[in-house]
């Protein structure tokens, strides 16, 4: 499973901590669109969805910023997530 796919499943701690250190951005939780863009305005950061228009709150930093994109509310557990990793 990828680091993508945890994230999306909202593994918070792991997964999407990692992906924001490293720059990546996961796809929008509304639409699935796989670019959201950057957007700055006066010392707020976020990101929106080119699609749809979602937007995951302001924040002081784009790290911030991309931290908030990438997490999503937890749909599994931790522990069925790693159950769903040894069945594969």
């Amino acid at each position: 499973m990828t680091d993508i796919q945890r994230a999306m499943l909202g593994d918070q701690y792991a997964a999407a901590k990692r992906l924001t250190e490293q720059g990546v951005l996961i796809p929008c939780p509304i639409c699935g669109e796989t670019v959201p863009k950057r957007r700055y305005v006066l010392g707020d950061y976020w990101f929106e969805c080119i699609k749809c228009g979602c937007v995951c709150g302001f924040h002081s930093s784009e790290t911030m910023a991309r931290k908030n994109w990438n997490t999503r509310a937890p749909l599994l557990t931790p522990e069925q997530i790693e159950r769903l990793e040894k069945a594969e």
